[in-house]
């Protein structure tokens, strides 16, 4: 038996992912920009050999390159970490069958992501992040059951 307090983290994680995600959607298409320049700066210093001492054009060419890898990773990394806490919360609530209500959770969360994108100065919606966010609530609950499989394996409900 999944244990009563960890369904309630695993329900509180879910929601402070969903305003997480909120949250970055509700930033203006500059202040996405900004954060997704800063993110792929950072991911290039660590990853990319020497990047700081690069000529300025090829730095400005690996940053047209990887800031838009870098927002589509972003969103699928955020919807992975929504849907793992929600398929757990779900299971652990024994909503049945939790893997079938966490993906209509996450695709409808996803949905209404992209529909709330349009009230956002610069932003719009796009079905191409419908289905990167779809595919990262896909990755988190194949990772909530591999995470249920460990926790059962190391805590076997009790025979009574």
């Amino acid at each position: 038996m999944f244990k009563k307090w960890l369904t309630g983290i695993m329900l509180v994680l879910a929601v402070a992912a969903a305003v997480m995600i909120f949250c970055l959607s509700a930033q203006s298409a500059d202040e996405s920009h900004l954060t997704s320049i800063n993110v792929t700066e950072l991911m290039l210093r660590i990853f990319v050999p020497d990047y700081p001492n690069l000529p300025r054009e090829e730095q400005r060419r690996l940053m047209d390159v990887y800031e838009a890898i870098t927002r589509k990773i972003a969103h699928a990394l955020e919807f992975m970490v929504f849907g793992a806490c929600l398929f757990l919360a779900l299971h652990g609530l024994r909503a049945r069958p939790a893997p079938l209500w966490t993906m209509v959770g996450g695709v409808f969360y996803a949905c209404t992501d992209e529909a709330h994108q349009m009230l956002v100065d610069g932003r719009g919606p796009a079905l191409l992040d419908v289905g990167i966010d779809s595919g990262g609530v896909v990755v988190g609950l194949l990772l909530g059951l591999l995470l249920l499989k460990i926790f059962h394996y190391f805590w076997p409900a009790r025979e009574t």
